[in-house]
């Protein structure tokens, strides 16, 4: 298949229109109520929908951001794409918040990604690890029965584990090797045994390399004698 030329008008055109449509559908998304109404984009206040209709509403949009990407990838809308994870990434926190599931998780996986890539601060990473956490849980055990919502899942919860370690943030820590430990338990001791080799080469505190400590010791395969 050809590559999208980077000039061409409709490619571009149709990035800049579908980022529009998720950055609006994320401001409505923020802007709920305590009284369960929504702010529209003329400033009027409706009825906010239920949560159904926005998990069918975000979970469409959120499927539909993954050509967005590759639009923007191609186009060379660095920025744009930028702004698009932050987007992705408030849309499936708002998602969760409202009570809806979400049905899949791999461009909010992506998304939390490349965040995670960008940020450095221990501080700022705690923040989007609890974020992602929040996604996680409104991640539909029901649909995790095809091989991309499982691999995507798993992708999530090490992206989550690695974040955790990165912010300093042993509670956080624990929270995602627990995660780990329930939803993914073949994959934590390789986790874990470089998560071991990785601290001894970094300068994590020693509250962080003791929780890591704890629990490679306790998910290590055991040798039978």
């Amino acid at each position: 298949m050809a590559e999208a030329n980077p000039d061409d008008p409709e490619t571009q055109a149709r990035a800049h229109s579908m980022r529009y449509a998720l950055v609006k559908f994320v401001n409505l998304a923020v802007s709920v109520s305590s009284d369960g109404t929504q702010v529209n984009m003329d400033g009027d206040s409706t009825p906010m929908g239920s949560a159904e209709d926005i998990e069918v509403a975000g979970n469409q949009l959120l499927l539909a951001t993954t050509g967005l990407v590759a639009d923007l990838e191609t186009a060379g809308f660095l920025e744009e794409l930028k702004q698009l994870h932050h987007a992705v990434a408030g849309l499936a926190v708002s998602i969760a918040r409202f009570g809806a599931k979400l049905e899949g998780l791999e461009p909010v996986a992506n998304a939390f990604a490349a965040l995670a890539d960008e940020t450095p601060e221990p501080e700022r990473l705690a923040t989007l690890g609890y974020l992602m956490e929040e996604a996680l849980i409104a991640f539909s055990p029901s649909v995790e029965s095809g091989i991309e919502p499982a691999e995507s899942s798993r992708l999530m919860h090490i992206a989550l584990g690695s974040v955790s370690i990165r912010s300093h943030d042993t509670e956080l820590m624990e929270c995602a090797f627990d995660r780990m430990a329930q939803h993914m338990p073949a994959d934590l001791p390789a986790f874990l045994r470089e998560a071991v080799v990785e601290m001894e080469q970094t300068g994590h505190p020693e509250e962080v390399k003791a929780v890591i400590r704890a629990y490679h010791e306790r998910h290590s395969p055991r040798t039978i004698r």
